[in-house]
């Protein structure tokens, strides 16, 4: 069971990480705004914003460290063909 867990967080963690490089080949920047904040099991925040006219939602991590709140206008970086594929401000690959 314990190779399992392994395995799913393994591949999880693979296909965020190919995301971030899709992201990166041809992104754009705007601002969102952060509608939910979580502490539990990880830190994450969900990132409500827009591309041409239509709105999206994107998941994504930060560090304790990091202030963040419910509500706060933050940059976002996301994917021109795939505008649903996002990394806030608070991602370590986000200037790369």
């Amino acid at each position: 069971m314990a190779f399992g867990v392994y395995f799913i967080a393994t591949n999880l963690r693979q296909e965020e990480l190919d995301n971030i490089d899709f992201i990166n080949q041809n992104y754009n920047f705007t601002k969102g705004i952060v509608v939910k904040k979580s502490v539990q099991k990880g830190n994450h925040i969900r990132v409500k914003y827009e591309v041409d006219n239509k709105e999206y939602i994107g998941i994504d991590g930060f560090t304790s460290y990091q202030k963040v709140s419910e509500g706060d206008t933050i940059m976002v970086k996301y994917s021109v063909s795939k505008p649903e594929l996002m990394i806030s401000q608070f991602n370590e690959q986000f200037n790369k």
